[in-house]
């Protein structure tokens, strides 16, 4: 994807983040998607019971894919001497977020079988008393704050989810799916099957802030950018529970922007719909492959 910045946005306002923004996932790491639609290495990894929690995995389903959009972006500064905000809003339609959500359930199978996993049809446990028994409320299509997030997060900002094919919504706290723990622990080893949940977000903004002694400033490029991501992995053999985590910031580029419109303080992003569906699948495909080849390599 191309890489230009449009300067639009920006940029050396002379204020800063209450809080500095840093990956919330893993260190420093910034890596670009190829011309291929990978990343060099492998940037995700189990982050629970060093791996172990991840073995066992043959015949695999993926009953939930949520992914939530960034749909605007905040920073804010105050001090003895004066108050600055800035607030960037993503313009897209909604149409778009949902043609998005409803590519991944192939792409994330396609990604597992290339692996070598026998994919089950996703909703394989959905007759299950235990997985009727979850409760599945969780709002699609709205804007919701971070903190609905609970930890998975990016700019302070508003976020809307989507699910692969309209699933039911659950599991967007900080641990997502091992949130329920005992019925999907129950499920994968009576099924002998291992279920897998997927977690994306996509953010349209990176911003920077410095609070410093002598000069404050707020930096930022429209970009689009996974860093927080992770699967749930429930495996009959072991069913404790894990998450594999993305460890990078990956980007893809910004020529989904369109146009950029406001006024200092105040902008409103305005998304190309053909880039941005483009560059949000290339996104979320590099990732589900690292995903894939975590899993992998845990067995």
């Amino acid at each position: 994807m191309r890489t230009s910045i449009i300067p639009c946005v920006l940029l050396s306002v002379a204020f800063a983040f209450t809080v500095q923004a840093n990956p919330l996932l893993g260190g420093p790491k910034t890596i670009a998607v190829g011309a291929d639609g990978t990343v060099p290495g492998l940037v995700a990894s189990p982050q629970m019971g060093q791996g172990g929690y991840v073995s066992g995995a043959t015949k695999v389903a993926v009953p939930l894919i949520a992914v939530a959009f960034e749909t605007s972006a905040q920073a804010h500064t105050s001090n003895s001497f004066m108050s600055k905000s800035l607030a960037l809003r993503l313009d897209v339609d909604d149409a778009v977020l949902k043609s998005v959500a409803a590519e991944l359930q192939a792409m994330v199978e396609s990604d597992l079988a290339a692996q070598g996993f026998e994919i089950l049809p996703k909703d394989s446990i959905d007759a299950e008393p235990k997985w009727l028994g979850i409760n599945k409320n969780g709002q699609t299509g709205v804007d919701v704050k971070d903190n609905f997030m609970s930890g998975f997060m990016g700019n302070g900002s508003m976020n809307r989810w989507y699910t692969a094919g309209d699933r039911p919504l659950f599991g967007t706290g900080f641990t997502g799916a091992l949130s329920e723990l005992s019925p999907l622990i129950r499920t994968a080893r009576e099924k002998q099957i291992s279920l897998l949940f997927y977690r994306f977000k996509v953010q349209f903004t990176d911003l920077e802030g410095k609070n410093g002694l002598v000069f404050n400033y707020v930096k930022g490029k429209n970009v689009l950018r996974i860093v927080s991501a992770d699967m749930a992995v429930f495996t009959p053999t072991h069913t404790l529970g894990a998450l594999v985590k993305l460890d990078a910031n990956v980007t893809a580029g910004s020529d989904f922007v369109q146009e950029a419109k406001g006024s200092p303080g105040s902008y409103v992003v305005v998304a190309d719909p053909v880039a941005y569906k483009a560059d949000s699948l290339t996104l979320i495909h590099a990732v589900s492959k690292q995903f894939a080849q975590a899993l992998r390599k845990a067995q």
